[in-house]
């Protein structure tokens, strides 16, 4: 257990915003501002004089941006955590997916203006990321350029061991043919989405849902940097979109994405509700619209690497009523809170490293469905 403040050093090239920041800061406890940076030299030079557990770091800055401080950090402190905090601009969205797939292990967006609800909103964001910062597994690239993870300290959170995890049923048979695949993720969920992605090829016959939490803008930068990196077509999902073979659909940023039926077709389909699990879009949403359509449409389910517990209910609605759940395991996560969370609610069939998804995923979305329901 952890049980030392966890020393920040906050980096960003407004002085108003550095004081707004460390004020939201001051109101977590077990934390501690050691310092901050207005570009991306001073921030160097200050992690190697004060050896911070956590940076927060804006991404466009003088001399050095966000993308520069990260790189340079694989080498010079690579188990400093990084959680970028910076404006949801069509310039940035870009920057911030690839910083993400840099190690950084969170984004957290600048609000508009510096009223009480804003301020209450980045300090509650703040207090959960800086929670998950104390377990998750700090995420560098080695020499290949890939990245790797390496597991820090276990935090003092109510989840089940590893050691402890059993699935609650056999694989699916060979027999089970997806209609759908429904993955749901979280912090660190670009890197794991690639991971899980990227083998698969062209041909797959089983359309593939994504909800992974993050802003509009940087899930649109995301849908494009995945369609260029795999086989598969990439979209953000937009309302009445059909599910086609081989096509992934990712939801947008402040709506949820759920699947409906009509006609004998699957389509997306967007609902601005509240949020679930303060997060929009949220998984459990997706999850339960597919629990909905079943036993008719059959969905094979994945939890990837994400702090919370978004999407244990769902998984646990879905398994119930004849679906198969994978779960990512603990030591391949950045952060096993939402597979974590999907464990003890007892709805995982298997836990998987994060090299063995896509191979399962290629080895059921593969195969041709000729059941009502298929496309």
């Amino acid at each position: 257990m952890n049980t030392h403040a966890l020393r920040t050093l906050i980096v960003d090239d407004s002085m108003v915003f550095r004081t707004f920041l460390r004020r939201c800061l001051s109101e977590i406890d077990g934390v501690e501002v050691v310092g901050a940076a207005a570009d991306g030299k001073a921030a160097l030079r200050r992690i190697e004089e004060l050896k911070p557990d956590l940076v927060t770091l804006d991404i466009e800055m003088p001399h050095l941006d966000g993308i520069d401080v990260l790189n340079a950090l694989h080498d010079q402190s690579p188990d400093t955590r990084v959680v970028i905090v910076t404006s949801e601009t069509v310039s940035n969205a870009g920057r911030a997916v690839e910083a993400l797939e840099a190690g950084a292990f969170e984004i957290i967006l600048k609000p508009r203006a510096a009223s009480s609800e804003d301020r209450q909103e980045m300090v509650d964001q703040l207090r959960a990321c800086l929670q998950a910062a104390r377990s998750i597994s700090v995420v560098t690239k080695g020499k290949s350029g890939k990245l790797r993870s390496r597991a820090s300290p276990p935090a003092s959170v109510d989840r089940p061991r590893q050691a402890d995890v059993v699935a609650i049923s056999s694989p699916p048979p060979l027999s089970f043919r997806p209609d759908v695949i429904a993955i749901g993720t979280s912090t660190g969920g670009p890197q794991a989405l690639s991971a899980v992605l990227t083998p698969l090829p062209a041909s797959m016959r089983t359309p593939i849902v994504i909800t992974q939490h993050m802003p509009g803008l940087f899930i649109r930068s995301l849908a494009e940097r995945l369609d260029r990196e795999t086989q598969l077509t990439c979209h953000v999902a937009e309302e009445g979109m059909p599910l086609l073979a081989g096509h992934v659909y990712l939801a947008p940023g402040n709506v949820h994405l759920e699947v409906n039926r009509v006609g004998g077709i699957l389509k997306a389909s967007l609902v601005d509700g509240p949020k679930v699990h303060h997060c929009k879009p949220a998984v459990d949403p997706m999850f339960f619209s597919l629990r909905r359509l079943a036993p008719t449409v059959r969905t094979l389910a994945v939890v990837l690497t994400g702090m919370g517990s978004d999407g244990a209910a769902g998984a646990a609605a879905l398994a119930s009523a004849g679906g198969f759940v994978i779960v990512q395991d603990e030591a391949s996560s950045t952060v096993w809170g939402m597979p974590g969370a999907t464990v003890k609610a007892g709805a995982a069939h298997q836990v998987l490293p994060l090299s063995e998804v896509a191979p399962l995923l290629n080895q059921y979305g593969a195969q041709i469905s000729t059941e009502r329901g298929a496309r």
